[in-house]
């Protein structure tokens, strides 16, 4: 059974290891320092309500005494949108460690957003190009291109 919850502070060490192999996968384009990763914790621990952080575990059903092993994670914020008239979720990174893959536990993490912010106007992402699993999941759930050429200024 797929156990989604907020991240405490027990996490940060898993989650780390994670974050750092997400960023050095073909899903991201150029890898992040350390530094922001731990950075993007503490905040979500602290409760910060622009970082949320979601873990994603497996639980035996047969046998509930049994600790949860770690699937992944999820990582997004929640904003205001003018042009989406609302709120706005810009999902930032889900990953799944190689065993989770293709088990549908993308589409859950998907689900349990709409179903826990079911006010939300737009889910907004991105992804490479190269990460063909990554947009066929999305495709499936509905997501389309946006067709805007994305700027941004690192500060």
């Amino acid at each position: 059974m797929l156990i989604i919850r907020t991240m405490e502070k027990k996490d940060e060490a898993v989650i780390l290891e994670m974050m750092k192999d997400f960023y050095n996968s073909p899903a991201c384009l150029h890898t992040v320092p350390e530094e922001n990763f731990r950075r993007t914790l503490a905040e979500a621990v602290a409760g910060n309500p622009c970082v949320r952080v979601l873990i994603l575990e497996e639980q035996e059903v047969n046998d509930p005494q049994a600790e949860a092993v770690t699937l992944g994670y999820a990582h997004f914020t929640v904003s205001w949108n003018n042009e989406a008239g609302g709120e706005q979720i810009w999902f930032d990174e889900l990953y799944l460690k190689a065993e989770a893959r293709g088990k549908g536990c993308g589409t859950k993490v998907f689900r349990w957003i709409e179903e826990h912010y079911p006010d939300v106007k737009r889910i907004r992402l991105e992804v490479t190009k190269e990460n063909t699993r990554a947009i066929s999941l999305y495709e499936r759930l509905g997501y389309g291109e946006l067709p805007y050429y994305q700027m941004c200024k690192d500060f």
